[in-house]
């Protein structure tokens, strides 16, 4: 199957998960690795959505940005920065050379079913 991805896409090669907080971890990981290595040691930063949800482990409730998951477990990951849902003006603000990646849920399920409009999308 990995063959199969890879030929069929842009791809080098591919990592499967067991979940999907697996992959959303390893996908943060690998993020701020590559820019770690290929730019700066401070291009750290993640921005996220209020209200969104990307897994269980202490590094996806921390971009998910509910503190309803994430509260009480000590210090959070550093660098991780929450604007609000479909406001681009306020990922603007945030972003910075410090960047390494922008997280968003097409659909955000577990904050209320919210969708985002194809302009922020794009």
């Amino acid at each position: 199957l990995g063959r199969k991805l890879i030929e069929a896409t842009f791809a080098e090669r591919v990592v499967f998960m067991n979940s999907g907080t697996e992959a959303n971890e390893t996908a943060f990981k690998l993020a701020r690795h590559y820019a770690c290595v290929r730019h700066s040691p401070f291009k750290t930063k993640i921005i996220a959505f209020h209200n969104a949800f990307h897994g269980r482990s202490l590094f996806t409730v921390s971009v998910g940005g509910q503190p309803k998951y994430s509260d009480g477990f000590g210090p959070k990951p550093a660098d991780i920065i929450h604007v609000p849902f479909n406001d681009l003006h306020a990922v603007k603000a945030v972003m910075d050379d410090h960047t390494c990646a922008v997280v968003v849920e097409p659909i955000q399920g577990e904050g209320g079913v919210t969708a985002a409009t194809p302009e922020f999308l794009q």
